[in-house]
């Protein structure tokens, strides 16, 4: 993962300082730079108010322009606070828009980033964090977008957990994750969730009795390294372990071999999204997941499932969508 560029759009309230609070962190491992991004979500109704009572005031000669220098004020402030290296600031972005997200995901593919990152927890108009606003940002975004509700510490990031299931799009989240953990040397965990009375699940039938754990770690496995074959500009392979749930990851490029264990968790439930949101919030201290997974197999990264687990999760988290050729 080449970090070299980082979009923030806050609300400036206090609660949202999380983001900014941990921007710092990532300047260190990746000596990227930093833009900040407000987008103020007012109605084109406004305009129109001010015209019938009379008032004598232009809305895009008067009124947003000092908006808009105002809050490129305020984002200068926050920079300055929560900043420490002056060269890695970057712009400081502010829009006017109807649509908050629409304007952060135009603003994520001009600006070419390699990461978002927003708080998952804003003041200033309820909908802008985990509300519409950040939901769509994470459903549409092709850049990885990570949300948190906290500040990220580096000692901190000892696990990181990656949910899927047998799909490419689930697995298309690994390398990453391998990235990440790399440079916050943590440890790799992969978490498939086994749906009881689903239908056909991998190939092996998810009923509360009979179900073995050994086959569906096998078969995942067995899918991981076909996934790595038929992708292979990924440049990754899997090495069998010397215990069952414990294999390594290995990173081929520039005449070198990266190396990172993981060890597979295969937990069963009625709905996959308790169980990650349970395992993710007792052993994570950061999740990597992608917002699709396929259709017929698991649910599990699919439609509602996703939105409850990056709703609920109390952990940061990095969502991508894969954008895969074949």
């Amino acid at each position: 993962m080449n970090v070299e560029r980082v979009l923030i759009p806050t609300d400036l309230s206090e609660k949202s300082n999380a983001a900014l609070k941990s921007a710092d962190l990532f300047i260190d491992k990746f000596d990227c730079t930093v833009d900040l991004m407000h987008v103020i979500p007012l109605s084109k109704y406004l305009g129109d108010s001010f015209d019938k009572i009379g008032v004598p005031l232009s809305m895009d000669k008067d009124v947003y322009p000092k908006l808009i220098e105002n809050q490129r004020k305020e984002l200068s402030a926050f920079a300055n606070e929560h900043i420490k290296k002056k060269d890695k600031r970057g712009e400081y972005i502010v829009n006017i828009d109807r649509k908050p997200s629409d304007s952060i995901l135009r603003q994520i593919e001009k600006g070419n980033y390699d990461l978002v990152i927003m708080s998952a927890k804003g003041d200033h108009f309820a909908d802008f964090f985990h509300g519409s606003a950040t939901d769509k940002v994470i459903r549409r975004s092709k850049t990885p977008v990570l949300t948190l509700s906290k500040k990220m510490v580096s000692d901190h990031i000892n696990t990181i957990v990656v949910p899927c299931d047998f799909s490419s799009h689930s697995l298309a989240a690994i390398p990453l994750a391998f990235d990440v953990a790399q440079k916050f040397g943590a440890k790799l965990e992969l978490l498939n969730v086994i749906e009881m009375y689903a239908h056909d699940v991998h190939g092996v039938e998810p009923t509360t009795i009979g179900v073995d754990e050994e086959a569906v770690y096998g078969g995942l496995k067995g899918r991981l390294k076909s996934f790595f074959d038929d992708y292979d500009e990924y440049n990754f392979s899997v090495e069998d372990g010397e215990t069952d749930f414990q294999d390594v990851l290995v990173h081929h490029g520039n005449g070198e071999e990266n190396r990172i264990g993981f060890k597979t968790i295969i937990l069963k439930s009625i709905a996959a999204h308790h169980e990650i949101i349970e395992y993710a919030n007792e052993n994570a201290d950061l999740v990597v997941m992608s917002t699709h997974g396929r259709t017929g197999l698991s649910r599990m990264l699919l439609g509602s499932t996703t939105e409850q687990v990056i709703q609920h999760l109390e952990k940061p988290q990095i969502t991508i969508k894969p954008e895969l050729k074949k």
